[in-house]
């Protein structure tokens, strides 16, 4: 049976009822932590949360509570493992969005226009070698479209396991920085009604691990998942036509939001008077990005255009020859649906006119790989802004932009109007040999009050300069070193047996300032640790098997 709609809409309870008299500041937010520990404090971490607020409610919280129980999400809500414990994070760096043109402001306001504030809470806590899971409560969230729960409470949530079960059944204590989530990334996207949009989720893994990016639920507590509200209530004319034409949902479709399906979009065909819907909301779990059309806006209710949007990335690192879980972080945001007038989002770029939101390039570390693209806007007058996204102090990597001629800054301003074939050239030091690197970039138009806003990621895929040489038979090893960079020490994964049998450290004069052998055992790999002497001064330096092979860079801190 077919379900015809005036409007598909959805919004059930919303429509249905009154909103409660919530709070309705709390946006959403991320947990993140860095490893910070050293040989005299092991298993430190500093926990950052990111908290996202609307303007128009209450101030920002000064300080919050971090939640440190161990055992997983599901199994430590209720424990009572001497281990736990909580702390307190304290407010630091304050930031206001600025998704408006500076003529128009950008201010943080009750009475302004929509916008957000993001708060950033710090602590460093010790976590011994567990699986922990960090939280964090904040009351509480805005009534919104797709969601809606008991208490509306915001919960936020990361995993730590610093503590690996081996398949041999020992067990290993690892070091671990979270994947980071790049300030390129707007927390609170404001998107276009009835416009393509592709945002994205992508995070920066400092330690070199392996990422999958999936959609989840919203929480409103320890393993407290909110209620998705259905889509399908009220009749209103989506297409302002005369005689009416009205939308008929496509049969066997479901009618309520999800974690994979938490905003109205579809995809529609057909001719007026009926137009068939189809729900379609692309999600592409390598790069954590989303691709959606919105489908509904309504200017006299602020909030039926609030969508709860969450994107989570686990990270597994390669042990022995075998992927183990290490940690994982959740961004819960809120995606705010608008009126963009005549104004047209920036399309995605496309390669061989082919439009795509993931370019993917394969280059050798220490030489440049060139990924080209053509950017365009649908408004001819519109001049494009492009940045790429990457952490404030990586130095790992040199990105360029080249329009014209090499090495261009970061982010170019004026190429939207001859849909130009834009350049980005990457040079990735030896230490992301075998790593694959997300770059999330952003386009965005000068529009005025509202800047459209487009997202695509640049995936660096890395390989070695040539193959590596064959000595005696056998192929010279590779090394890889995490954390990196580092303070008091940093490990290393080296092969075994017939492989390296000894790690060789030299400083940027060429000097060696230490030798590493590497521990006897069976297994494909070995790990081991360099802790440099506090005499050697912070800087660069290489590590190399003794018996050849790639160089891996060393930036101690």
């Amino acid at each position: 049976m077919k379900l015809c709609l005036r409007f598909l809409l959805f919004l059930g309870g919303w429509l249905l009822a009154a909103p409660a008299a919530w709070a309705s500041h709390a946006l959403g937010g991320q947990i993140t932590y860095q490893y910070v520990g050293t040989p005299a404090q092991p298993n430190l971490y500093r926990v950052t949360c990111r908290m996202f607020r609307d303007c128009s409610g209450i101030a920002a919280s000064t300080s919050l509570t971090l939640n440190c129980r161990v055992g997983t999400p599901t199994t430590s809500c209720n424990s009572n493992d001497p281990r736990n414990f909580s702390t307190t994070l304290t407010a630091g760096l304050v930031t206001i969005g600025a998704p408006y043109c500076a003529s128009a402001g950008n201010a943080c306001s009750a009475g302004g226009r929509p916008n957000y504030e993001t708060t950033k809470y710090e602590a460093v806590v010790t976590l011994p070698p567990a699986a922990w899971t960090l939280s964090v409560s904040e009351n509480a969230r805005p009534a919104l479209a797709n969601i809606t729960g008991t208490s509306q409470d915001l919960y936020l949530e990361a995993t730590l396991n610093n503590q690996i079960t081996l398949a041999s059944g020992a067990t290993q204590t690892v070091n671990n920085t979270s994947p980071q989530y790049l300030d390129q990334n707007v927390p609170i996207p404001f998107v276009c009604t009835q416009q393509r949009t592709t945002l994205s989720f992508a995070t920066f893994e400092p330690d070199g691990d392996s990422l999958v990016y999936s959609l989840d639920r919203a929480l409103e507590g320890c393993n407290q998942p909110m209620t998705y509200k259905t889509f399908v209530n009220g009749a209103v004319d989506i297409f302002p036509t005369n005689p009416p034409c009205v939308l008929m949902l496509a049969a066997g479709t479901g009618t309520a939001y999800s974690p994979t399906f938490p905003i109205p979009s579809f995809d529609i065909t057909g001719s007026c008077p009926v137009k068939i819907a189809v729900p379609s909301f692309r999600f592409t779990p390598a790069t954590g990005s989303v691709t959606f059309t919105p489908y509904y806006y309504d200017p006299a209710n602020a909030a039926s255009n609030k969508y709860s949007v969450v994107g989570k990335v686990t990270e597994y690192r390669r042990l022995n020859g075998r992927y183990y879980q290490v940690g994982s972080v959740r961004r819960d945001m809120i995606v705010i649906v608008t009126d963009c007038g005549n104004n047209q989002v920036p399309n995605l770029p496309s390669i061989a006119g082919a439009p795509t939101d993931t370019i993917v390039v394969q280059g050798p570390v220490m030489a440049y790989t060139t990924a080209s693209f053509t950017l365009s806007d649908p408004n001819p007058s519109d001049q494009l802004t492009v940045t790429f996204g990457l952490p404030a102090d990586q130095d790992y990597l040199s990105l360029y932009v080249d329009p014209t001629a090499p090495n261009v800054p970061i982010s170019v301003t004026g190429n939207g109007t001859a849909a130009p074939v834009l350049q980005v050239r990457l040079r990735p030091e030896s230490t992301l040999l075998g790593r694959t690197f997300r770059i999330p970039v952003r386009v965005e138009d000068n529009a005025c009050p509202l800047r459209g806003v487009q997202n695509f990621v640049v995936v660096l895929r890395t390989v070695a300069a040539r193959p590596l040489a064959v000595a005696g038979g056998r192929p010279r090893a590779t090394l890889s070193a995490f954390p990196n960079p580092f303070t008091e020490q940093v490990s290393f994964t080296v092969p075994r047996p017939r492989g390296t049998q000894v790690v060789l450290i030299h400083d940027q004069l060429g000097r060696e300032v230490a030798r590493l052998p590497v521990p006897a055992g069976t297994g494909t790999e070995a790990t081991l640790t360099w802790m440099p002497a506090a005499a050697l001064p912070a800087g660069v330096y290489t590590a190399r098997a003794a018996e050849g092979g790639p160089a891996v860079r060393l930036l101690r801190r």
